[in-house]
């Protein structure tokens, strides 16, 4: 694997609901799925098989997989269902680890049947995937997939909405809208966090000559969601170090 230092993880990796480093092969992105149906009583009881692209019963699951099955949301006659599956990393060297797949299911009330809308899929020993969230933006379902970088305090997602029958990504351009606000010589030193319930977010800026430990400014913006995606309405550079 490429060895890469803390000072360049900022500029090859600032996640936004995908994490791409040299050598490291990832499934963090969400991915939209067609929507094949399946009865709820098998997607409630049956492991997912492991050695296949996420999510496929078309094998056996693994001996030690665990799933969790919970209601995200409802919306008038249809519930949003979340399954998220571990089962050990394959990982050598990291017995703690696990390998974890979520996938959103949607059904109808009283009906028996599923339907699969939305998969993410990551080793912990590489990423960690937090289960999904959902907040309602403008009257519309919004589901929130957050994902660490394991061993960092890099961390990142990506959003989309879940409407009748589908699941679609909001594209996100908060991350190049404040780069191109940042005075010159500024850049992000971590993916900015964002807080979708009031659409506003905090995060850190470094200028060259900035210890990788302490960037020498920080930053606070208020989001605008225009129904598909999100953009900076507004941006505040605070020079300085937190707590100086």
């Amino acid at each position: 694997m490429v060895s890469i230092s803390i000072r360049s993880l900022p500029h090859l990796a600032l996640l936004v609901g995908l994490i791409v480093l040299p050598g490291m092969r990832t499934h963090a992105e969400g991915r939209v799925l067609t929507g094949h149906p399946m009865s709820i009583a098998r997607a409630q009881s049956w492991c997912i098989a492991p050695d296949r692209p996420a999510p496929s019963w078309d094998g056996p699951g693994h001996p030690e997989c665990e799933m969790t099955w919970r209601v995200l949301a409802e919306r008038g006659d249809r519930i949003l269902y979340s399954a998220r599956y571990a089962w050990p990393s394959p990982t050598r060297g990291d017995g703690r680890a696990r390998m974890l797949t979520e996938i959103l299911f949607e059904g109808v009330k009283g009906s028996k049947v599923v339907t699969s809308l939305y998969a993410v899929q990551e080793d912990e020993a590489r990423i960690l995937p937090a289960p999904f969230r959902v907040h309602e933006l403008d009257g519309r379902t919004v589901i929130d997939s957050r994902v660490c970088m394991t061993g960092t305090t890099e961390c990142g997602g990506e959003f989309a909405i879940w409407e009748n029958g589908r699941v679609e990504k909001i594209e996100n351009h908060a991350i190049s809208e404040i780069r191109e606000r940042l005075p010159r010589g500024y850049d992000l030193s971590t993916t900015p966090q964002i807080d979708l319930a009031s659409l506003s977010g905090t995060g850190a800026a470094s200028k060259r000559g900035d210890a990788d430990c302490c960037p020498s400014a920080t930053i606070a913006f208020k989001l605008q969601f225009d129904g598909s995606s999100l953009h900076v309405q507004d941006l505040e550079l605070k020079r300085g170090r937190s707590g100086s």
